[in-house]
């Protein structure tokens, strides 16, 4: 089951980019905490893969504006999981709905 989705940006998922996001910095976590090396390579690169899915699900949806309190919870929520492609896309769009 090691579908890269990345691939086809058609089937590309802001939430399925977000979830793998999570399961990655977990994976990565208990690497971290184990000393396991393969767990941290394995997260870091589901990780990367994730962000590589959001921004494919972003262009596949074209410009949309969104409402600014829509972007500032999900920018806020980027920074507490950590999670850059919801910081970025989360700026984009209170920059983009408010004209910026």
């Amino acid at each position: 089951m090691s579908s890269n989705t990345t691939d086809e940006p058609s089937s590309a998922s802001m939430l399925h980019g977000h979830a793998a996001y999570v399961a990655g910095a977990a994976k990565e976590t208990i690497g971290n905490i184990s000393g396991s090396a393969p767990w941290q390579t394995a997260g870091q690169d589901d990780k990367a893969a994730a962000v590589d899915e959001m921004r494919a699900a972003k262009q596949a949806s074209g410009t949309q504006t969104q409402n600014p309190t829509v972007g500032r919870v999900e920018e806020m929520l980027g920074k507490g999981v950590g999670c850059e492609g919801m910081v970025e896309e989360g700026g984009n769009a209170k920059g983009s709905a408010m004209g910026s």
